[in-house]
């Protein structure tokens, strides 16, 4: 994941949300899941740091978006339960992969919002980036 590709995300996900009028942290990710990049808009609540961290993890490591990585988990009560042997995993909306080509370059995540906010940060600035 080059650092111009990490520059553009958070710039997307950044003007999505002032735009949304939500103040979010922003968390990139590489494939290792090892922070490449942290934004935290002024007055951003301070849990957002974490949760944002957590998304990204999660959705660069399970290459799925957090959400569906909570969905699953609700249909399997073990899986759900194994979850809390690793607090880095969250199923919570607001965890997407960053995908170039086929391949899962890193994750991306959106944390402050409530969590429609969060998810809807998240997949318009992918969305965004990928039609320029």
């Amino acid at each position: 994941m080059t650092q111009e590709l990490i520059d553009q995300v958070v710039k997307a996900a950044s003007q999505e949300a002032s735009t949304q009028g939500v103040l979010v942290t922003i968390t990139i990710v590489d494939t290792g899941g090892h922070i490449r990049a942290v934004l935290r808009q002024k007055d951003c609540s301070y849990f957002a740091l974490e949760s944002s961290r957590q998304k990204a993890v999660t959705s660069s490591q399970l290459r799925l978006p957090s959400h569906v990585i909570g969905e699953i988990a609700q249909k399997f009560p073990l899986l759900q339960a194994s979850f809390t042997t690793n607090p880095v995993i969250s199923g919570l909306p607001g965890g997407f992969p960053i995908v170039c080509g086929n391949e899962v370059v890193g994750g991306l995540g959106i944390a402050g919002g409530n969590f429609e906010q969060d998810q809807s940060i998240g997949s318009k600035a992918l969305a965004n980036l990928q039609a320029n």
